[in-house]
């Protein structure tokens, strides 16, 4: 089995310029893993052959901001005959646990599957902010500074996933390597303290750890000038805007 990555949600906050939010979908090592479960669930068409060859497939959050929970309603297309683990920070990050964070967002006035109804079976875990392991697959787990705990999540040696989190250079001062990163990229510029902007990537990012640098939680606020701009810097500094549809070998 080759072990790749599926970028099917790059956007932040909503969907724009063709991109959906936060979701990837992993296969590594015989697992299935999905880190945020966005509007970029409704992308999991384009890894049909991938759901195929598992059951059960395991879902990763980063934090609980709408825009990398909401697709959650829409997983029962795709995986209604799997089984479905949901790790989420929870209790003690958060005052609740994720299957009550869940609960709510798919409680019956809003959505008529549930939160246990969009699976064959599905069951919740909080991490609590420690690594943990999705079958033989490690999941290292870093705070990230943002409005609400938010977490870095890295896959073995395979991924890593930093979004929704202020840009700190000695954070990344020595990081483990992967052989993919996908780091956030927010705004040009000073801005808003609680992302990160492609100024502070290019200055402090040490993406010679990393075989391959993607850029997502893009703003849907850029226009095509600005797209263009962030990607032209980020070209020049070895990294790539992601774009919803990629597969990569991991």
């Amino acid at each position: 089995m080759t072990n790749r990555l599926w970028v099917l949600g790059s956007a932040g906050w909503m969907p724009a310029a063709g991109c959906e939010t936060s979701c990837l979908l992993v296969e590594l090592d015989d697992e299935l893993v999905m880190l945020d479960a966005g509007t970029g669930v409704a992308n999991l068409a384009l890894a049909s052959e991938a759901l195929e060859r598992h059951d059960h497939l395991s879902i990763v959050l980063s934090h609980y901001h709408l825009d990398h929970v909401v697709g959650l309603m829409y997983l029962k297309r795709f995986v209604a005959n799997m089984r479905v683990d949901v790790y989420g920070p929870g209790i003690p990050v958060y005052p609740r646990s994720t299957a009550d964070y869940v609960s709510d967002l798919l409680q019956d006035a809003l959505y008529s599957a549930g939160s246990e109804g969009f699976a064959r079976e599905v069951r919740y875990h909080d991490y609590a902010g420690r690594d943990f392991y999705v079958g033989n697959v490690k999941v290292a787990v870093r705070p990230q500074r943002h409005s609400a705990p938010s977490f870095e999540l890295r896959l073995a040696d395979a991924v890593t996933y930093a979004t929704d989190t202020t840009f700190s250079p000695a954070v990344w001062g020595a990081p483990a390597p992967t052989k993919v990163l996908l780091h956030e990229c927010w705004q040009v510029g000073d801005g808003d303290p609680r992302h990160t902007s492609i100024e502070a990537l290019v200055a402090g990012l040490p993406t010679d750890r990393f075989e391959r640098t993607l850029l997502v939680h893009q703003n849907p606020e850029w226009d095509e000038t600005a797209r263009t701009e962030v990607a032209r810097i980020a070209e020049r500094h070895g990294m790539e805007l992601a774009r919803d549809g990629m597969v990569l070998p991991l």
